[in-house]
């Protein structure tokens, strides 16, 4: 429709707009943009600077159209840096974007088995998620995972936790010789103080609550948490969170061994 404008007021020979149906029409843009368009922008990661752009001219288009009279050409200035850079600026991002999303569709579905606490992470993870912030909806998903470990801990028992850390730090050949701690554990607030979460998965691997494939999926999972929430180049993509997601569910939550 904004298209169809440019070409009418490039055919006018007038020198200012006055044509009521025309201002309507532009009017009618406008309010669209502003109603349907530029909220969804969050969604779509589309920057700063170009909301702006398109905001400011947008916002210059329907001052022009509430006037009884105005130059063409403030009305050609602002729709052909409209038009310039829509495609470049908006579609190319958004459908760039919303191929990305499609891979994290279905993030919703690691609710099925979570607690309410759980679901506290777990809902501003896919927030975040659906707002592009990929990096923080990794932490947050790893904090419920985690979460969900320490309280299957305090469900089995501290003593026994203690008791399978001092068998493993003893063992002194196979896959848990390099395994060298012990803890002396007494409360859910001291596991989470003084149990990294690699210790965690190590002991439970060994309580055969996990099995290595599984503990090794998690690492992978611990890993990605790490790198999103520390400064440095790797990124994090919408396959990377997807498949964390997609591993987190299936190994802890969807796992009758977790059940609370």
């Amino acid at each position: 429709m904004l298209n169809e404008l440019e070409l009418e007021f490039g055919k006018s020979h007038g020198e200012f707009i006055t044509r009521k149906q025309t201002r309507k029409e532009v009017e009618l843009i406008a309010k669209k943009w502003f109603e349907e368009i530029e909220p969804s922008f969050n969604q779509f990661g589309v920057s700063s600077e170009t909301k702006a752009l398109f905001h400011d001219n947008f916002s210059k288009l329907l001052e022009l159209s509430l006037k009884d009279i105005s130059r063409k050409e403030s009305y050609q200035k602002a729709m052909k840096l409209i038009s310039q850079n829509l495609n470049k600026q908006v579609l190319i991002p958004t459908i760039k974007f919303s191929a990305n999303i499609s891979s994290i569709a279905n993030l919703a579905n690691i609710l099925d088995n979570a607690s309410s606490e759980e679901k506290e992470y777990l809902n501003e993870a896919i927030g975040c998620a659906n707002q592009g912030f990929l990096r923080a909806s990794m932490v947050l998903v790893w904090c419920a995972a985690v979460y969900r470990l320490q309280k299957v801990v305090e469900k089995t028992g501290f003593d026994e936790f203690n008791k399978k850390s001092e068998e493993m730090k003893a063992i002194k050949e196979g896959r848990f010789k390099r395994f060298g701690k012990s803890f002396n554990i007494h409360s859910l607030s001291e596991l989470r103080a003084t149990v990294f979460d690699t210790d965690l998965l190590w002991v439970l691997e060994y309580c055969c609550l996990i099995d290595a494939n599984q503990h090794s999926r998690l690492e992978i999972c611990f890993t990605m948490r790490n790198s999103a929430a520390h400064p440095g180049d790797a990124i994090v993509t919408s396959q990377n969170l997807a498949s964390a997601f997609s591993d987190i569910k299936a190994i802890i939550f969807d796992n009758d061994k977790f059940k609370l």
